[in-house]
């Protein structure tokens, strides 16, 4: 039989379920800034973006736990031109799967203004190092709808910036998988490339490109 509870009792438990409450209130919120803050950053890295010899060449540990984002995606931010016809700005071969945190909330107009805020100070702390892929390069006639028989091959950069300045450079270049650029070409007969080809093209260099993207490509297995 459950025994009645005294005034004294009830005081006490409603004061520990307030304690609970503040402590619950007090929980550390997430970073927030100021969306321009983000613009600033892409705009600064853009300013610097070196040429291919002036860093030094890029190591494995310079790609350790570095957020990365596309060149796209930097111009976007930045708020300067990003136009898709541009073969080296399309955004098949500059995959979102490749932004880091927070950009892909940044670049979206529906997102609201605490998400936006939260997702800019994750990319102004990821101003201090970052990866920046960018595609130099996009020398794929199939993929681009082109009728020209040949293997699809594209050439980029992964530059890394500390503090806002270029400290090294990657340079990675990847094919069509032979196979399917084969399938390709002898489907290529007539004098317009069919859209689904064009598309089977680019899907299979979007999926190269995260494979081999330094700093997102998955380390090697360990030699035995």
């Amino acid at each position: 039989m459950w025994e009645r509870s005294s005034p004294r009792n009830v005081a006490l438990l409603a004061a520990a379920l307030a304690a609970a409450g503040c402590s619950g209130s007090k929980a550390k919120k997430a970073p927030e800034a100021d969306p321009a803050v983000a613009k600033d950053v892409a705009t600064r890295l853009l300013k610097a973006m070196p040429s291919p010899s002036q860093v030094r060449e890029c190591t494995d540990a310079d790609f350790k736990s570095v957020p990365t984002i596309t060149y796209r995606s930097l111009l976007q931010l930045a708020g300067w031109p990003a136009p898709d016809t541009e073969a080296t700005l399309k955004p098949w071969i500059n995959p979102s799967q490749l932004d880091g945190p927070g950009v892909s909330t940044l670049l979206d107009a529906s997102a609201d203004a605490p998400a936006k805020r939260r997702a800019a100070a994750q990319f102004e702390k990821s101003g201090k190092a970052v990866l920046v892929y960018r595609v130099d390069l996009v020398n794929a006639p199939i993929a681009l709808s082109v009728k020209h028989p040949i293997r699809g091959t594209v050439h980029t950069r992964t530059i890394r910036f500390d503090n806002g300045l270029p400290t090294c450079v990657s340079l990675v270049s990847f094919q069509n998988d032979k196979e399917k650029s084969d399938w390709a070409i002898a489907m290529s007969t007539q004098s317009m490339i069919d859209p689904a080809v064009a598309k089977a093209m680019q899907d299979d260099l979007t999926e190269l490109y995260i494979k081999v993207a330094p700093g997102h490509a998955p380390a090697p297995a360990p030699k035995k």
